[in-house]
């Protein structure tokens, strides 16, 4: 079974504008249905009422840092396996691992190639369906 792509919601959770503008642009030329959100406060009131497929979030933003944004993302039972993709200026490998460790599935940092972010998007993708169909059969 394959991931339908004009039917993949991902959030985009960026506080620049040009970059944001840069994601979603990239995302709809490859028929997914992204939403932008220009902060983690945002974000958060978005992730409780809509359904999402995956979340591109920033790490650095001016109220509610993407960190936190995560921290709920993985503590709410319906979005706990939301895919979750770390797009940020913060490079340091120990950035990198506490972003890791604390349930990115990846990390990517800017500046970043757009066929790099939707290359790991879809493998995001693909593996949570597989997960849902192992979690699925397992319940029978």
């Amino acid at each position: 079974m394959s991931v339908k792509s004009e039917t993949t919601r991902v959030l985009i959770v960026e506080d620049h504008p040009i970059i944001a503008e840069l994601v979603e642009t990239r995302l709809r030329i490859e028929g997914m249905d992204p939403i932008k959100c220009p902060g983690g406060r945002e974000a958060l009131e978005v992730i409780g009422r809509q359904p999402l497929d995956a979340v591109v979030l920033d790490i650095m933003m001016p109220d509610v840092d993407g960190y936190e944004v995560l921290r709920e993302i993985r503590s709410r039972p319906l979005t706990r396996k939301l895919p979750v993709i770390f797009l940020t200026a913060k490079s340091t490998p120990a950035d990198v691992e506490k972003g890791l460790a604390m349930g990115a599935n990846y990390y990517i940092t800017k500046p970043f190639s757009g066929l790099d972010l939707v290359r790991k998007l879809r493998v995001c993708l693909e593996e949570r369906k597989v997960s849902v169909l192992e979690s699925s059969f397992a319940g029978r």
